[in-house]
């Protein structure tokens, strides 16, 4: 019978040994799946990620489209800006040059009235009208 037990003993430490392995097995593989559903989590988000990324880079290139179009229209404008300015300097520039004629012309005209004022003064005003002292 010791033979017998011992060789049940025997097979018994086997079957164990053999269980036990297979429980480590067990629990190795449910960690490899652990962590391959972890890598496919992964690779997903990664996934949604990279879309998120290309759908920004598409709105930073269309953003810098119409960043440029938009400078490109203020330079047009400030361009035009420019230009009424040199216009409207140039049309200032002449009227201040008529307005200096304008104000010699009258300072003129006032100095010749004046003259013709004390001629006739002078001559009491009963004098015979004399060539531009004509009243309108």
């Amino acid at each position: 019978m010791g033979e017998r037990a011992g060789s049940q003993h025997g097979r018994a430490a086997e079957l164990l040994s053999k269980w036990r392995a297979a429980e480590r097995d067990t629990a190795g593989a449910r960690l490899a799946e652990s962590v391959a559903a972890a890598a496919v989590e992964a690779a997903v988000e990664a996934e949604i990620a990279a879309a998120k990324a290309e759908s920004a880079a598409a709105a930073a290139m269309e953003a810098a489209d119409q960043a440029k179009a938009a400078a490109v229209l203020a330079r047009d404008a400030a361009r035009r800006a420019a230009e009424g300015a040199a216009t409207a300097e140039t049309r200032a520039e002449d009227d201040e040059a008529r307005a200096g004629q304008n104000v010699a012309d009258a300072e003129q005209a006032e100095a010749d009235a004046r003259d013709r004022f004390h001629e006739a003064q002078s001559r009491g005003f009963g004098d015979p009208v004399v060539e531009g002292d004509q009243v309108e």
